[in-house]
């Protein structure tokens, strides 16, 4: 079996290794086997099989010579890494389509996220449900924090509103943010904040086809 090395303190990893490990995450929650080689899982997902085993080389982390890694325990070593067994509640803000998309995704829960309360300023909308939550209004963002323990806030508001909206969440507690709104956010060192820009990917994907006229990345 594969072996998980005892580790001391926190491990930092560079953003590219983070986000790979994300899609090994992924791809080992769809295998069926019960032993997976680097091979296999750089040829799955075009990279080298050196980097395979770089990056999980940071979670101190071994496998089976001639075998391969033992895909549960490396599930579960990814689980750790990324708190998917401990469950975060987060709420969102902006009950307009991406909100009320995000608010009725059910893969949330297989990373340990619930969402507990959406917000919005439209009163047409306040009092609507989206799945099984009612839309709030922002006066009751610091009952649902407190009553919930929120520390991070999804922002599904347009760009002209997202500043003012993320300094109310930062001022009622909230610790880190998941922006969807098109701006670049101004908040204090010691607040996270992960951009969710649609727009940009889209035109990052244009800009490759246009690179290759067959419509095929090499």
């Amino acid at each position: 079996m594969s072996v998980k090395k005892k580790r001391n303190g926190p491990i930092m990893f560079p953003k590219a290794t983070l986000e790979r490990l994300k899609m090994y995450h992924a791809l080992l929650q769809e295998e069926k086997s019960e032993y997976i080689s680097s091979e296999e899982i750089a040829r799955k997902l075009s990279i080298k099989p050196e980097q395979v085993r770089k990056d999980i080389s940071y979670l101190d982390y071994s496998g089976k010579p001639k075998v391969g890694y033992h895909i549960s325990s490396l599930v579960d070593a990814l689980d750790e890494l990324f708190g998917t067994k401990l469950r975060d509640n987060i709420i969102i803000i902006g009950a307009g389509h991406l909100g009320k998309a995000l608010a009725n995704y059910k893969g949330f829960v297989n990373f340990g996220i619930r969402v507990v309360a959406i917000f919005d300023n439209d009163p047409e909308k306040l009092g609507t449900y989206v799945g099984e939550l009612v839309v709030l209004p922002l006066k009751d963002l610091d009952r649902v924090i407190r009553r919930f323990n929120v520390k991070i806030g999804t922002i599904c508001v347009p760009g002209e509103s997202a500043q003012k909206t993320v300094d109310l969440l930062i001022k009622k507690g909230i610790k880190a943010i998941w922006n969807f709104a098109p701006v670049i956010l101004e908040v204090p060192e010691n607040i996270l904040v992960e951009n969710m820009d649609i727009a940009r990917s889209v035109l990052t994907l244009k800009h490759l086809l246009d690179r290759t006229p067959t419509g095929k990345i090499r």
